[in-house]
């Protein structure tokens, strides 16, 4: 008896005596967790482009990232494969020091059958988060080294949108993104709502109660207070006005007086001076008095952008009779085939105009196919397109009879081109309400160009050069052409504007592209040096380091580089098709920051040609008319480019939309290409580099 009652003793005592030791382990293995977690957290906040990464080495003696080797490696790895969803690892690794920490783990280690609910559901809130990040959201390029939703949710994201359209997968994704969130942590979202509504109308009549007692006379006495001060400086201000008035018209009659005086003693100077024309004193002092030069790269060039002017004047076509007449032809059209419609509304753009029609008789929208074609044929027209809006309510796309040219020199004149003040804007054409499209390469760093049409192809190609050399001069932007066989490119050869002599050899494209690596790592080096993330950062850190009075001396600032691959098939061979697409791979996913850029141009949109790597990472898609579906899928992952009407008819699609829209792209002769480039040509010369064999 007296042997019992000291063994129950000894094990109360030995029981006291471990649990101190085992809340002890609890804490150490929550506080191991938590700072892992904040580890990861760190090493993605930190992630720089120039670290070493999976693939490719760093190019930098030191590591900027705060986490060092290995956190620049799993900052690499991670952000591309999941983006911004990459974030979610460091709280996990938080949350399971959590649950060990609550004692849950010895649920976990005597069932691990235990952790398949949890696996299962976070495995499901990746994948969903990571696709719907792909379908709404755009990355920062300096943040991370792909898309929103990395490598994962492109492929979800894309194959998704491909069976339905963006609404339906934005439902589906949020649909299986809660369900993870469900089966991961337990939470009911039901008994959340209840919680949340209870709490709701528990505080409201306390907040009512404030509201009324001491809210509202608080903010009536001080909106009494702030009218009444408000009205005293209206006073001040409007005295103040007066004077600095006045002041200001004094001070501008002594100047008009001076510049008066002035002209009259160049009059006497020179004979043909006319008093009366005011511009001509102007331009003629210039060179008198120059102007403070603002501190730019040395030119290798005299660097003049060239004239608006060697392009073709711009035409307006409108045709408002002819669209009304349309408008009761459709109506009278419609009757014939047995359907009454009202038109509400009508938009004329340049290629098309859109009818809002609402249906009095019920259409069958199953057979919207027929209702186009029966449509067509009655109204004589070659094609037509309706689009079930919503309800009775329906969008019907009809050609126009007299199609408007969109002239380049339009675009490049209106307002948005002109007051766009990046150096890499681009006007693709006019969208269906006849607005000019501008985008801009910084934003979009890289773009797929495709359709069945080689002449749509080599117009757009053009109209993206053409717009560059009106935007930007050789000491800023360098364009490194392949053109393969075709031959398009060469009306191009010996401008200015070339890092290289148009490259026609396949063979050569490999050891080009792998230079253009090796100078995207030499550029990140020079930015971490600088300790900025960006090109444009980088230069004006330059600048502002070497100051105005070493103008002369000063380093030479960094230069965008476009690289324009004419025909993308021709670089799917056997033999060098792995190296083309993990030159692409790399580029795509990090060059932006170091000012590289991509256009990638195709008359071949097959799955051969447009391959899984080059869609994931260059989603940014221009597509023209196509022969089929199966191409319409291969470029933007849904249908559409197969109903075109060509001559530069475009759907355009950017990253992280999922739904491309209507562009009709400019026209550009071959006359006006050979003058803006024999005028640039005339006035410099190019400074080829040669890149040296890999």
């Amino acid at each position: 008896m007296q042997k019992s009652q000291a063994k129950r003793s000894n094990r109360k005592r030995i029981t006291k005596e471990s649990k101190p030791i085992k809340y002890s382990l609890q804490e150490i293995v929550l506080i191991s967790f938590y700072f892992m977690g904040f580890y990861l957290f760190i090493s993605l906040f930190t992630y720089y482009g120039g670290d070493p990464g999976w693939g490719h080495s760093g190019s930098g003696k030191e590591i900027q990232n705060i986490g060092g080797m290995f956190g620049a490696m799993f900052a690499d790895i991670f952000l591309n494969s999941f983006g911004y969803f990459a974030y979610l690892f460091p709280v996990m690794v938080g949350y399971v020091g959590w649950l060990l920490y609550k004692g849950r783990h010895h649920e976990f280690l005597s069932e691990p059958k235990s952790l398949l609910t949890p696996g299962i559901g976070f495995l499901i809130t990746l994948i969903a988060g990571c696709g719907l990040a792909i379908v709404h959201f755009t990355s920062d390029n300096t943040l991370l080294p792909t898309h929103a939703g990395g490598t994962l949710g492109q492929w979800v994201g894309n194959y998704l949108i491909g069976i339905v359209n963006p609404l339906g997968a934005t439902l589906i994704l949020l649909a299986l993104f809660f369900t993870g969130v469900t089966l991961l942590t337990g939470l009911s979202w039901m008994r959340l709502a209840d919680v949340v509504g209870y709490h709701t109308l528990v505080w409201l009549p306390i907040m009512k109660k404030y509201m009324s007692s001491q809210f509202l006379p608080w903010l009536s006495v001080n909106t009494k207070k702030t009218f009444k001060t408000t009205k005293q400086l209206s006073k001040i201000a409007g005295t103040n006005t007066k004077r600095l008035s006045k002041n200001a018209y004094t001070r501008w009659q002594k100047r008009r007086n001076e510049w008066r005086e002035e002209r009259k003693r160049y009059a006497e100077e020179y004979d043909d001076y006319d008093d009366e024309d005011e511009n001509y004193y102007v331009e003629e002092t210039k060179p008198v008095i120059p102007s403070p030069q603002p501190i730019v790269q040395k030119p290798v060039t005299p660097s003049l952008l060239p004239s608006i002017k060697l392009l073709d004047a711009v035409s307006n076509i409108s045709n408002p009779p002819a669209i009304k007449s349309l408008s009761q032809r459709m109506v009278d059209g419609f009757a014939n085939i047995g359907i009454e419609i009202e038109v509400i509304s009508v938009q004329a753009g340049p290629v098309l105009t859109i009818y809002e029609v609402n249906s009095i008789t019920s259409i069958n929208t199953n057979h919207l196919d027929d209702l186009d074609l029966a449509l067509a044929e009655v109204l004589k027209l070659s094609k037509i397109k309706t689009i079930e809006s919503q309800g009775e309510t329906f969008h019907i796309e009809v050609p126009n009879w007299k199609r408007q040219s969109i002239n380049l020199g339009e675009l490049l004149t209106s307002t948005e081109y002109q007051t766009n003040l990046s150096s890499l804007a681009v006007a693709l054409g006019k969208d269906i309400g006849g607005q000019p499209v501008i985008i801009d390469l910084t934003r979009i760093p890289n773009i797929l160009i495709a359709g069945s049409d080689n002449l749509e192809k080599k117009t757009a190609i053009n109209t993206f050069i053409l717009s560059l050399l009106y935007k930007s001069a050789p000491e800023t932007l360098r364009l490194l052409l392949i053109d393969n066989s075709t031959n398009d490119l060469a009306i191009y050869n010996d401008l200015p504007h070339l890092l290289t002599p148009i490259i026609s050899d396949v063979q050569q494209v490999p050891n080009i592209l792998l230079w253009c690596e090796q100078e995207m790592e030499h550029r990140y080096k020079l930015m971490s040096s600088m300790g900025v993330r960006g090109i444009e950062d980088y230069n004006q850190a330059l600048l502002l380091q070497s100051g105005a009075d070493n103008l002369n001396e000063a380093p030479e600032t960094l230069y965008h580089i476009v690289i324009i691959v004419n025909e993308l098939s021709e670089l799917m061979i056997n033999d060098i098709e792995a190296k083309i697409e993990q030159s692409i791979t790399n580029l795509t996913r990090k060059a932006r920051a170091a000012g590289i850029h991509i256009v990638l141009a195709t008359q071949y949109p097959t799955v051969n040609v447009i391959t899984g790597l080059v869609k994931t990472n260059v989603p940014t898609r221009m597509a023209f008319k196509v022969t089929n579906k199966n191409e319409s899928r291969t470029i933007l992952g849904q249908l559409g480019a197969e109903d075109l009407l060509g001559q530069g008819d475009m759907l355009y699609m950017t990253a992280g939309t999922g739904m491309p829209v209507r562009v009709h792209g400019s026209v550009v002769s071959k006359s006006e290409v050979e003058n803006v480039v024999t005028d640039l040509k005339s006035r410099a010369t190019p400074k080829y580099i040669t890149p040296k064999p890999i």
